[in-house]
């Protein structure tokens, strides 16, 4: 009974933490995309990361961050390859 119980508690925080959006710190980032962002925001200060898990199964790193007094949004691939990067 308490073995099903963890196993059922374990696989349900499993699940929360695969969900569409997860938020995330710089160390969480594959190191690809690490130094993509890295290399963008250059002296900016990071504001927020996201792991996108879409619906067709593809992962987009974003991140938004602000440089010289501009917000951005900065989405990246897993391969290190910037998608997109908008003022926002």
């Amino acid at each position: 009974m308490i073995r099903t119980l963890i196993a059922s508690v374990f696989t349900l925080s499993l699940a929360t933490s695969a969900s569409a959006d997860s938020t995330i710190t710089l160390e969480q980032l594959p190191e690809t995309v690490r130094k993509t962002v890295l290399a963008e925001v250059k002296t900016g200060q990071i504001t927020d990361i996201e792991r996108d898990d879409r619906k067709d199964g593809s992962t987009v790193y974003e991140v938004e961050f602000i440089f010289e007094n501009i917000e951005y949004e900065l989405d990246v691939a897993p391969s290190g390859k910037p998608l997109k990067k908008v003022v926002d």
